[in-house]
């Protein structure tokens, strides 16, 4: 029996996803873009943007928390066409705090 990629993706994930909708911001080395955060974890994130980056794509993405932006590092790892999937690097130095969004609350709308 064939999986689907939701499926293959889904038992990967060690955390459950949060639901979110809201203006995100991530620059890579070649540049700045925007897009639609559409769900977060405490290890990665995906972006609905029409500026999808390939698979391997390092980039830093301003998260919006209710006091003020932190910014993390990661890595895509996944694309489909509405967007793509970032793994968060593992960070314990200024300035990329390691702060999960379960430590803090993201804003909502």
């Amino acid at each position: 029996m064939k999986m689907s990629n939701k499926e293959k993706y889904s038992e990967k994930r060690d955390d459950s996803r949060i639901e979110y909708s809201g203006h995100i911001f991530f620059i890579t080395k070649d540049g700045f873009y925007e897009g639609e955060l559409t769900n977060y974890s405490e290890y990665g994130l995906f972006i609905r943007t029409a500026d999808i980056l390939p698979v391997g794509s390092v980039i830093t993405i301003a998260l919006p928390y209710l006091d003020g932006h932190v910014k993390r590092q990661g890595q895509v790892v996944r694309t489909n066409e509405n967007g793509f999937g970032v793994e968060f690097f593992k960070e314990d130095h200024e300035p990329f705090q390691k702060i999960s969004p379960r430590e803090m609350r993201i804003k909502v709308k």
